[in-house]
């Protein structure tokens, strides 16, 4: 009888680019969750979608380190899952105010949500060799110039008014 690795048990491996995104996916999520709990406009459904996006957003994080220090893909189906849901909460939170000014962030977690479902089914298809630091490093920069405009659009939709107008961030200058 052959040995079955348990990476062959797990049902593969995705590519070491799907973690990183599944972290940008994960903050967004939560800066999405913030916004909606936060918000200036913030009502009881904002607030219980806020909830459920930042729980899932550090599932995703949770996960995204899971599948890099594992070496395989962890619970595929439960991870796919997991992005299926979020992504219904993002959909969900635009029937909310601070939802409706985060269009561009919840545009950006449906996209990672599609890019780690269709990188964990690959691994499932087509298992991945080794992990690759140029790679990571790739996936690190392309995740960041999309995810640190999307939660800049998280504290706008946190800081808009019922009129339109966005409310000023206050710096401290420090103690005089």
């Amino acid at each position: 009888m052959a040995r079955v690795s348990a990476t062959e048990r797990a049902g593969g491996r995705a590519p070491s680019w799907v973690p990183v995104a599944a972290w940008g996916f994960g903050l967004v999520s939560i800066a999405l969750g913030a916004a909606g709990l936060v918000a200036v406009q913030a009502d009881v459904l904002s607030r219980a979608l806020g909830v459920l996006s930042v729980v899932v957003g550090l599932a995703a994080l949770a996960w995204g380190a899971a599948s890099l220090a594992l070496g395989r893909t962890p619970a595929p189906r439960g991870a796919v899952a997991g992005v299926s849901a979020g992504v219904a909460v993002a959909v969900s939170l635009l029937g909310t105010a601070p939802g409706q000014a985060g269009v561009l962030a919840i545009a950006l977690l449906v996209g990672l949500g599609v890019v780690v479902s269709l990188g964990i089914l690959r691994g499932r298809r087509r298992s991945s060799g080794r992990t690759s630091l140029w790679v990571l490093v790739a996936a690190a920069a392309v995740v960041t110039g999309l995810v640190v405009p999307a939660l800049g659009a998280c504290q706008g939709a946190a800081l808009l008014e019922a009129d339109g107008t966005v409310l000023p961030v206050v710096t401290h200058d420090g103690h005089r």
